[in-house]
């Protein structure tokens, strides 16, 4: 019989094993899978995979059994004692591993997808659950791709739409709605996984991105871009506060960014190095000072209201947050923990604000994570709105 909104059969569909490996990203869904599984509900973890990503470690296309992607998804299952209920699955909805029956006895009767970016598309899963909710992880690209530029990003299979762009579908942002109605909602955050270490004394303001990962796009003559575009405004900020050290820890970059950053000023990491493993990213943010939010300029100029899910990591390490305004300010308590800033002028009258007062900032941002954002508050009312 159905589940009720107290116990409910929760389909959760979203990507983890693309390598190269995201542990940002995986951190992201694992929260809200474990924080769905806390509340009561039953959850299964379905992850879509196109056979040309199996590969091995060097980088070698190879069999699923004997490739990273699948050693990547095991792992990161067993540590959040999911593995028993996650799938990886192909185009036809089958199980790449693992007995099919079990699979499909699982998948019977399921209340709900949420399905991140509407990642899974098989029909032999969109066609068995009651209800599918597509939940928007790229504000402004997300609606310009549908509306502007005609491409189905499967938004037509869902009953319901939410997304971390607070304002998409408000009079704040001109972006177009698509004609859909879309809920806000904010990242979830279980904090007892982010146990809040010693104070640094030291430390650099730090940002994890992939630098360029979509292309620009335009819309009634306005041009949203990138993270290059948004680095260009702040890249002086080194020289602006010269007591305080900044570093990017970037994936994709170019090599001229990278020279253009070190010449400012910053210092710079690989992303993978800091990010491609659960506990070395964790041991990266809270040996942070902070972080200094380096926005996609798309989200800045639409005013979408979008909030990054890496930001609730480091707030959740007891790391303060700087980060550019998008119009999510409107939405969230600032000036303690969290921090906006429009200019490179008052990005650093924030890291200067930060530092006069730090064990303070701290202690704030550790308190947003355990009252905006931890997933008794954020995931009961948005349980609800998918099932209104």
């Amino acid at each position: 019989m159905p589940g009720s909104r107290d116990n409910l059969k929760i389909l959760l569909g979203a990507v983890i094993s693309l390598v190269p490996f995201s542990a940002g990203i995986a951190w992201t869904w694992m929260q809200l899978a474990v924080g769905l599984r806390r509340l009561g509900h039953d959850v299964i973890y379905l992850e879509q995979v196109d056979p040309s990503w199996w590969v091995d470690a060097a980088g070698r296309a190879c069999r699923p059994a004997n490739s990273l992607n699948r050693q990547l998804f095991t792992d990161t299952m067993r540590r959040f004692d999911l593995y028993e209920t996650a799938w990886q699955i192909d185009g036809r909805g089958e199980p790449v591993a693992g007995g099919r029956q079990r699979m499909h006895r699982q998948l019977a009767g399921a209340d709900l997808l949420i399905n991140m970016a509407g990642h899974v598309r098989a029909d032999a899963v969109m066609d068995r659950v009651r209800r599918r909710v597509y939940v928007d992880q790229d504000p402004v690209y997300t609606q310009l791709w549908h509306a502007a530029y005609g491409k189905d990003i499967g938004l037509d299979r869902h009953d319901m739409f939410a997304g971390v762009g607070l304002n998409i579908g408000t009079p704040a942002t001109a972006v177009p709605s698509c004609g859909r109605s879309w809920q806000p909602v904010l990242p979830a955050v279980v904090a007892d996984l982010w146990p809040a270490g010693d104070t640094p004394d030291g430390g650099r303001f730090t940002t994890i991105a992939s630098w360029e990962s979509f292309s620009d796009l335009t819309y009634q003559g306005r041009w949203y871009r990138g993270k290059r575009a948004s680095f260009t405004r702040l890249a002086g900020l080194p020289r602006r506060v010269p007591g305080q050290q900044f570093e990017l820890a970037l994936r994709r970059q170019h090599p001229d960014d990278e020279r253009r950053a070190l010449r400012y000023g910053w210092h710079i990491a690989q992303a993978g190095r800091v990010a491609g493993d659960l506990d070395t990213y964790q041991d990266y943010l809270a040996g942070s000072r902070g972080e200094i939010g380096i926005t996609k300029q798309a989200y800045v100029t639409a005013g979408s209201g979008w909030f990054s899910d890496r930001a609730t990591h480091y707030l959740a390490s007891g790391r303060p947050v700087i980060t550019q305004a998008t119009g999510a300010e409107a939405h969230l308590p600032t000036g303690a923990g969290l921090l906006v800033f429009d200019t490179c002028a008052q990005a650093a009258e924030a890291v200067e604000a930060v530092s006069r007062d730090y064990r303070r900032h701290c202690r704030a941002a550790r308190e947003l994570a355990a009252d905006i954002f931890d997933y008794r508050v954020v995931l009961p009312p948005f349980v609800e709105a998918c099932l209104a």
